[in-house]
């Protein structure tokens, strides 16, 4: 196995292609010619590319092939030409899509390390066997995404965080999904004496996998999702980004995925955004989705709408009697009042992010 840190990007076909000089070399070895540049008199003969019709029939005659060889020999080198050629387009066309694919490279993991180069570990990491084939999945994908939000999509960012998530569940095993157990943890809050804690909020894959939950946290990938569910075996996969790297964006996240998890069974969903107020979360079940997250994090909508309407009417906002008023964490107060653009550098916001977890 190469070592990863002394891979290229992306081989060359080309040097994996013989020479006709290397083919000779070959040959003349297996009839007992051990020095075949001092005995066929071709200088540095396993670099030529090129050899003459005199030269061909020369070897031949010494190694005492006939005409065989010597058809052979001109038949080699004739092909190596015309795969010399169709090697350059193909390296020249393998090095662009690489441009397109290497920002993926680290949700790879260290997990995919055998392929030649790293363009071949990523299609190792897609499970296909060409670039063609990474970017007309991913364009499947960003027709599913299209149809479920309005706003822009990188279609190979989206089809390589959906994969991070199923490798990730493949490891899992889960017990048979129970959305009594699930809903009990949600309503029993046990979850709130920890809102302000980064590290909690990673541990709850351990806590979501005994009911049967694939809760599986990738960092952001830009122009992709916030956050997806998806059915595979019965099993709800949960899917959340770092987007933004703030914990409120992250909880709201898990609460409006847990609400398709909960209302939507066995729908799969793709949130671009989280914004009550788009036209995507205007539909049915995006809308119904939100109001499970403002339920269990906000206690309803009252306390966004009252923050919005107090900053159109330019009145001041004291963040703490605000939690205080409507029973909810300062950090979804402070969450609501960067979103409503009230004093945004001032607001208290936690850090979390998920590239830790993939080192």
């Amino acid at each position: 196995m190469i070592p990863y840190t002394n891979k290229e990007n992306v081989k060359n076909p080309i040097v994996l292609l013989n020479t006709v000089g290397e083919e000779v070399c070959d040959i003349a070895l297996l009839r007992g010619c051990l020095n075949p540049e001092i005995e066929l008199g071709i200088k540095n003969i396993r670099r030529t590319e090129k050899l003459s019709a005199k030269q061909i029939a020369a070897i031949s005659t010494y190694l005492q092939g006939g005409s065989e060889m010597t058809n052979y020999l001109v038949s080699f080198q004739e092909n190596y030409f015309r795969e010399k050629e169709k090697g350059k387009a193909s390296f020249k066309q393998s090095k662009k899509n690489f441009t397109k694919l290497k920002a993926i490279l680290p949700l790879l993991r260290n997990e995919f390390t055998s392929g030649i180069d790293r363009l071949d570990d990523i299609l190792d990491f897609f499970d296909v066997v060409s670039e063609d084939e990474v970017f007309s999945q991913a364009e499947k994908v960003a027709v599913l995404f299209r149809q479920q939000n309005d706003i822009d999509v990188d279609p190979i960012n989206l089809k390589a965080w959906l994969r991070r998530g199923e490798l990730d569940y493949e490891k899992m095993i889960l017990p048979d999904y129970n959305q009594d157990m699930l809903f009990s943890w949600i309503e029993g809050a046990s979850w709130k004496s920890n809102i302000e804690n980064p590290d909690y909020f990673k541990s709850l894959p351990s806590i979501l996998q005994s009911y049967g939950v694939a809760l599986i946290l990738v960092p952001f990938l830009p122009n992709t999702v916030y956050g997806a569910v998806r059915w595979i075996n019965n099993h709800p996969l949960v899917q959340i980004s770092d987007r933004n790297q703030d914990l409120a964006t992250c909880w709201i996240t898990l609460f409006h995925e847990l609400g398709h998890v909960i209302l939507h069974k066995n729908t799969d969903s793709l949130d671009g955004t989280l914004d009550s107020q788009s036209k995507t979360a205007k539909r049915k079940k995006e809308t119904e989705a939100n109001q499970f997250a403002a339920k269990y994090l906000f206690n309803g909508d009252n306390m966004r709408k009252d923050i919005f309407g107090r900053v159109r009417r330019n009145e001041y906002i004291q963040p703490s009697e605000m939690a205080s008023e409507y029973n909810v964490p300062l950090l979804f107060v402070a969450y609501w009042l960067i979103k409503a653009r009230y004093q945004p550098n001032f607001q208290k916001r936690i850090h979390i992010d998920f590239a830790s977890m993939y080192q």
